[in-house]
């Protein structure tokens, strides 16, 4: 007698078959995401190696032109408060960001310690007991397993309860958390597959994207926009820089001059 599968078992099938190809989407953004990343790591070196020194060489020479300027000049108004960098955006680029080198993040006072309500304490009990490693059926579910408890800890120790929150939710909704054997069960755990695979798709394009509208992202596509054309954008920035800083410095000596001959008076 030919076994004919029944519909559950059908949908199953039908089912894995599309995980399996959503699968291999997952890994192929996940791959194109890395690479995204190493080739802007690699520009950001070359736009730092190139233009870094020369921002704060001109920011370095803004600063000591403000300070000869004090009351030298009754006619002068007053400082908006910039600094070098806000006078200096995009050196040369048109509709350019802002890049300031070598600032220095003020000292932050040292955080109290949070303290951990008993809400934040049932829940991290909870999670614990259903994510602890020792429950693991596999080395690649204990590892995971893990990972969640570092969060989970992490989580507890900043009192972040909307954390623990989110994380018991989403316990819930994995496909860890179906229990029991046959067709049924095992098509609830591949639904939940699948909707994790096209969340961490999701994800992964909004990364992409953050990555692309980031600064450095938009001088990448300048340049190579730039490059199509025909033209170096990069040595165009150094030139604009060399200029300024070349215009900065004779500012400097002629200030530095006439104070001299002032003092000689």
């Amino acid at each position: 007698m030919e076994w004919h599968p029944g519909p559950g078992a059908e949908e199953l099938i039908r089912r894995k078959a599309q995980l399996q190809v959503l699968s291999k989407q997952l890994l192929d953004r996940e791959r194109g995401l890395a690479a995204f990343r190493n080739e802007l790591h690699a520009f950001e070196t070359t736009y730092r190696k190139a233009l870094g020194a020369r921002y704060a060489r001109l920011d370095e020479l803004a600063e000591r032109l403000d300070e000869t300027a004090v009351g030298d000049d009754p006619g002068r108004p007053e400082d908006d408060g910039d600094g070098p960098a806000e006078r200096y955006p995009g050196q040369g680029v048109p509709g350019g960001q802002n890049w300031a080198w070598g600032e220095r993040e003020p000292d932050k006072e040292p955080e109290q310690r949070p303290v951990i309500g008993e809400d934040a304490k049932r829940l991290f009990r909870q999670l614990a007991r259903l994510i602890h490693p020792d429950l693991a059926g596999d080395p690649k579910e204990r590892e995971r397993r893990t990972n969640l408890m570092v969060a989970a800890n992490d989580a507890y120790e900043q009192g972040d309860l909307a954390a623990l929150e989110r994380m018991l939710e989403d316990w819930h909704a994995s496909p860890e958390a179906v229990t029991g054997s046959g067709a049924a069960a095992e098509l609830e755990r591949t639904l939940r597959r699948i909707a994790q695979v096209e969340a961490g798709m999701k994800k992964i394009d909004e990364e992409l994207a953050e990555l692309e509208a980031s600064a450095m992202g938009w001088l990448r596509r300048r340049v190579e926009k730039a490059a199509g054309e025909g033209w170096d954008l990069l040595a165009h920035m150094v030139r604009e820089l060399d200029r300024q800083i070349g215009e900065a410095q004779l500012e400097l000596d002629r200030r530095a001059a006439t104070a001299t001959a002032g003092a000689w008076e």
